[in-house]
């Protein structure tokens, strides 16, 4: 099995390019693409909203992912090079991608409380 010292940068930087994408071109409502919960599927408005704020947050993240792998191979450090480190980071920043967009959806559309009788 061939690997070279930049372990992820190339699927780094493919999904961070998608994110780009996607930023530019927002998908369809209910399609495969995108950020899909049951607080963003609500309406038109949170499903733009967490589709924004979903896709910035991936930028960012693949970009850190993408610059920490690429100086792990430029300046040969070791656990930057790590396949296992990468994918570990790459699982964190999933889960903090989802959650972030959770609470921000939270905190802009509080849900109505019916009023109690």
């Amino acid at each position: 099995m061939a690997t070279n010292s930049f372990g992820l940068a190339p699927g780094f930087l493919v999904i961070l390019i998608i994110w780009i994408y996607q930023k530019i071109r927002m998908p369809k409502m209910r399609s495969l693409a995108g950020y899909m919960s049951r607080r963003a599927i609500k309406d038109e408005e949170t499903w733009q909203f967490a589709q924004r704020f979903y896709s910035m947050f991936g930028i960012e993240i693949f970009t850190i992912l993408f610059i920490g792998s690429v100086c792990g191979g430029l300046f040969n450090i070791a656990w930057l090079q790590s396949i296992n480190m990468q994918a570990l980071a790459l699982g964190i920043g999933l889960v903090l991608q989802n959650v972030a967009t959770e609470r921000e959806l939270r905190l802009q559309y509080p849900e109505k409380k019916a009023p109690k009788h």
